[in-house]
């Protein structure tokens, strides 16, 4: 759908909508030097690390990692496609966007319409059944169920008449044909040809899309009929591992409390949201998927998992948030004590009781550790090392510096282990899955500024310094393309260790591109625009970029060299171990020689 909407239009538009002026409108911010800040809208916290800058007209929030240009604020503020988020701002600049569409296109579009047409009429007749008589028996499920009448309204509730076709018959009447509905997944057909309806007496849950539009139901036994929860098929317009039911109901509760919570079911989210709880979503009822991880993403980089508290539920839970990490959200698990679901509990307690819960989340690491104590036990050295490698993928995973250092030390003390120990353990798991680890977690880079001075180099750790220096390497890249024919002299066009910085200085040496690409962002990686807008919206030191370059290619320099030591030294202890005579004195050749180059003549080991 983007390729309707030209370049030129699109950036027209973009040079129209002022990022500054345009977030104005949702947030409250402050100049400071050549950046706004302000406090970010998709997480949570005190002290703002929300920055906007003017000059290039991006964002990147130092706290969950989020960045882009105007287009993408918008996408994630209001919940949109980028095409919606280019006509929203379009009709804003007052820009026209010509509806260039093909007949197919409109064929398809038409087709669409009809179907969300259909939806919209079966949900408004669930809903007319359950306001009367026939619906009387749901009406007193519900209300055992202690749900208002007005979060019923706001859900848009409805019931399935029992029997076999009334709603075949109703649509029908409507000059709606069986086939058309059947492909909609609303009824089914017998061997005989005859049509009969899929819900039958059952309470009703419209699904919508996130823009509020019905594409599907789930529907709730009110016996011991089974299923207990029926949804549509999957089909054109319904796809339940991409759709979070009630998300564009919780759109605006996200965003104010800045994280998302992260249900099993529709009754979970209905009772809590009529307690108080405005921010929650569920999965539909079945396993949580990468693509519903992306959609909520869209939204906040913050979530808390609160599924049922039974095994299932906790294994469910875990998984969830596993795919929520891998993808960059900051996510927690709650546990709901004596209690199946988070209905029954708030049923209990209140939105005072489930405030305590949602406090008392843990992060993943934590919260395996907890579990896989109560399960293994600490008896000896194996059942440590089995629950070390359980959460070993979950602590490699983690993003922040300080929530790293957090969950090591917690680990440490959890297993009576040396903190050291356990940050050795997640060196070396990194360095055995280092591509599966890149292609997981390269999103959510340390935050590294560009002008920080020798003395703070001199401070960070081997890899720190690696980091910092490759990122300052890539900004002045980005900033100026004279400084390329430097680094490939110095370096050769492949040093990256961060493969997102690999990927976008190929683009720059391939594609010519250098800071044009700060114009198309939009069509790069989440990825990729996550650290352009990172190294983007930080100021690039303007004394002395000749020793700071020097600088960053000797670090690099260094940490190549060591890394080559090290992988010298395990092949030397190998061979000595083989008896390898021959091979000995060659390694040792190599180590001296590695030791000279990095440290001077002076230095090396008796051969």
């Amino acid at each position: 759908m983007s390729s309707l909407i030209s370049e030129d239009i699109i950036e027209d538009i973009k040079q129209k909508s002022d990022i500054v002026e345009v977030i104005s409108q949702y947030l409250s911010s402050e100049r400071r030097g050549k950046n706004f800040v302000a406090r970010c809208p998709f997480h949570q916290e005190k002290t703002p690390s929300f920055n906007i800058n003017p000059e290039k007209q991006i964002f990147h929030c130092f706290g969950c990692g989020v960045g882009g240009n105007v287009f993408k604020f918008i996408m994630m503020v209001e919940g949109l496609s980028f095409p919606e988020a280019v006509r929203f701002l379009g009709a804003k600049a007052g820009v026209m966007i010509p509806e260039e569409r093909s007949p197919r296109d409109l064929a398809r579009q038409n087709k669409k319409n009809r179907a969300l047409e259909i939806y919209g009429l079966v949900r408004d007749v669930f809903r007319f059944w359950l306001s009367k008589e026939v619906g009387l028996r749901a009406v007193q499920y519900l209300e055992k169920r202690n749900l208002s009448q007005e979060v019923r309204e706001t859900f848009q509730l409805g019931y399935s008449l029992p029997g076999w076709d009334h709603l075949v018959r109703f649509l029908n009447s409507k000059d709606i044909s069986s086939e058309e509905l059947a492909k909609l997944g609303l009824i089914q057909a017998k061997e005989t040809g005859r049509y009969f309806d899929r819900f039958r007496d059952r309470i009703m849950f419209p699904i919508w899309d996130p823009q509020g539009r019905v594409v599907g139901f789930g529907g709730r036994t009110l016996g011991d009929d089974t299923p207990k929860y029926l949804n549509s098929p999957e089909g054109e317009y319904f796809n339940k591992g991409q759709l979070l039911y009630g998300l564009h109901i919780a759109r605006r509760g996200i965003r104010e409390q800045g994280f998302a919570v992260l249900m099993e079911g529709y009754l979970d989210v209905v009772s809590t949201y009529q307690h108080g709880v405005t921010n929650a979503v569920a999965s539909l009822g079945t396993a949580f998927t990468r693509e519903q991880g992306k959609l909520l993403m869209n939204y906040t980089h913050q979530a808390v998992v609160a599924y049922d508290a039974d095994e299932a539920g906790i294994k469910a839970a875990i998984r969830a948030s596993e795919i929520l990490q891998e993808l960059g959200c900051q996510v927690r698990i709650a546990s709901i004590p004596e209690y199946k679901d988070p209905d029954e509990f708030i049923q209990r307690h209140g939105l005072a009781g489930w405030s305590k819960i949602i406090d008392a989340a843990l992060p993943l690491v934590h919260f395996k550790l907890t579990q896989a104590v109560k399960k293994v036990g600490l008896k000896n050295s194996t059942a440590k090392r089995s629950i070390l490698q359980e959460v070993l993928p979950n602590l490699a995973a983690v993003a922040s510096p300080l929530e790293l250092e957090e969950a090591v030390r917690y680990t440490a003390t959890v297993l009576q282990l040396n903190w050291e120990t356990v940050l050795a353990e997640i060196k070396a798991y990194k360095a055995n899955n280092r591509k599966k680890y890149q292609n997981r977690h390269n999103t959510a880079e340390n935050s590294h500024n560009i002008a920080s001075n020798s003395h703070h180099r001199m401070q960070q750790t081997p890899q720190d310094a690696r980091t910092a220096a490759e990122a300052g390497l890539l900004r002045l890249a980005l900033e100026d393309k004279t400084w390329l024919d430097r680094m490939v002299a110095e370096l050769g066009k492949d040093f990256f260790q961060n493969p997102v910085y690999q990927e976008i200085f190929n683009r720059i040496l391939n594609q010519n591109l250098g800071q044009d690409l700060l114009n198309r962002m939009d069509q790069l990686e989440e990825s990729q625009q996550r650290v352009l807008s990172k190294l983007l919206v930080q100021e690039i030191p303007r004394d002395d970029l000749v020793q700071i370059f020097s600088d960053f290619v000797l670090t690099i320099k260094k940490s190549s060299q060591k890394a080559r030591l090290e992988d010298l030294l395990v092949q030397l202890a190998t061979a000595e171990r083989l008896g390898d005579t021959e091979k000995v004195l060659f390694l040792r050749r190599q180590v001296n020689l590695t030791i000279m180059k990095s440290e001077g003549p002076e230095r090396g080991v008796a051969t």
